[in-house]
């Protein structure tokens, strides 16, 4: 069934939106995919180490340490976030269990040796300005 209009400016107007709408759902899709509980727990935790690891970075203490020793805060930073899930676990645990008062030090000696890692393995860059 056809629909005749009698005004060319309407049927100008009104084909193109029929057919717009029309063909808006040939090229829409969407994909879903089933996530597993142990993959939930495991973002979920890299998400809290994460936290843990840019919360000790971004204390002034360790970003005075991380410039004596030639390394911007910043790219630490940024290099955390690169990590792997076990690297970030390991050092979000070594910064727990460090002392209220010190430890810093030693913190910031495995997080020098994380980016040793990374520099060598070629996923960084940070050393190559110093």
């Amino acid at each position: 069934m056809l629909i005749k209009l009698r005004n060319k400016g309407i049927r100008r107007l009104i084909l193109p939106l029929v057919f717009s709408v029309f063909s808006l759902g040939m090229f829409s899709s969407a994909q879903a995919a089933i996530i597993t509980p142990g993959q939930m727990i495991d973002a979920e935790a890299r998400v809290e180490h994460l936290a843990t690891v840019q919360a000790f970075l971004a204390r002034d203490d360790v970003r005075r340490n991380l410039e004596t020793l030639g390394v911007d805060p910043a790219d630490a930073a940024e290099r955390a976030a690169q990590l792997s899930p076990a690297e970030l676990a390991q050092l979000s645990g070594d910064i727990e269990e460090l002392p209220a008062a010190g430890g810093v030090l030693e913190v910031l000696g495995i997080l020098l040796v994380v980016l040793l890692v990374l520099e060598i393995l070629g996923v960084t860059n940070i050393f190559t300005s110093v």
